[in-house]
């Protein structure tokens, strides 16, 4: 079933995050070119960079012997990245315009991953353990994320793009988060103007809000009044205990906000884990604003065609 996709394009972002994968015995995740290492002593985030030497000067536009503070740093990609967003794509095809964002995305994944390495050299241990932790946590919502972004065109050309949307934009946000902790470290003043902030909290946008605007019960057949409902757990009938939202369908599956995957502002997906299989749901609107909701067993392309679709009005 085709729906109309609703997009905003501010900037056109890239990533083809791979997360969680298990390479060998030590490496436990990866995130594009972050790889979480653990041994016998200590765990921590080691940089692989999209492409050799890169350096904090290649990043940043800096000549290598000069020393800036982060803020300045920052600024400096900050500054690149509107060049890269202010370049006319009007005329170019879907190829040119993957690419472009591709490019858009390396600057931001380049400095992430040169403000880590400096983390992972600067601070102390403890401090690090907590920062790795929450770095995983960002690792797991990216990927889900991004694979909720992609699903509005699974399959298409256009996927690239909407799934760099999400990543790119979580990239930059997250690069501001490190910039900070650097910036602490070192006891320099780190600042986020206003306008920049605004954008940055469009990352990742409230998940509450999100499910507000599906909240209610529709009717998918009204011979039998049967509906999808999406309703708050604690004035739910059927709410799923220690959860805020609850997702039913008459006579048929009960999820909730605990088995959320990844999400946007237009759509949420929900992973179920069974024995032998994972079930995934995703919640988005159809052209008229009717409700949709997709039962997929796979989020393979080569299971782009096997999926079942309710549909209310």
């Amino acid at each position: 079933m085709k729906k109309k996709l609703m997009m905003l394009f501010v900037c056109i972002m890239v990533v083809l995050s791979a997360c969680g994968k298990s390479e060998n015995e030590t490496k436990v995740e990866k995130d594009n070119n972050i790889y979480v290492v653990e041994d016998n002593q200590t765990t921590e985030i080691v940089q692989e960079s999209a492409t050799e030497n890169t350096n904090v000067g290649e990043v940043a536009g800096i000549e290598e012997n000069e020393v800036e503070s982060i803020q300045d740093e920052i600024a400096r990609v900050e500054e690149k990245s509107r060049e890269h967003c202010n370049v006319d794509t009007s005329s170019m095809g879907q190829q040119q315009m993957n690419y472009h964002s591709a490019q858009w995305y390396k600057l931001w994944d380049d400095e992430l991953n040169s403000l880590w390495s400096r983390l992972s050299d600067e601070l102390d241990a403890e401090t690090k353990a907590k920062v790795l932790e929450e770095q995983r946590a960002w690792i797991k919502r990216k990927e889900g994320n991004v694979t909720a972004a992609g699903l509005e065109a699974f399959g298409g050309t256009l996927q690239p793009l909407l799934e760099s949307e999400t990543a790119g934009a979580m990239t930059r946000a997250r690069v501001y988060i490190l910039a900070g902790y650097l910036a602490d470290v070192r006891n320099e003043s780190f600042t986020i103007p206003s306008e920049i902030q605004e954008s940055l909290d469009e990352a990742e946008p409230n998940l509450d809000d999100v499910f507000e605007q599906f909240e209610g019960q529709w009717i998918f057949d009204k011979e039998r009044g049967a509906c999808v409902g999406i309703e708050r757990t604690e004035t739910c009938a059927y709410g799923v205990e220690g959860s805020n939202w609850t997702v039913w369908v008459t006579g048929g599956d009960i999820i909730s906000d605990m088995d959320v995957y990844g999400y946007t502002e237009t759509n949420i997906l929900f992973k179920v884990a069974h024995d032998d299989f994972d079930a995934f749901y995703e919640l988005s609107f159809g052209v008229e604003h009717n409700l949709i909701l997709t039962y997929r067993t796979s989020l393979s392309i080569d299971a782009i065609n096997d999926y079942d679709v309710i549909v209310c009005d």
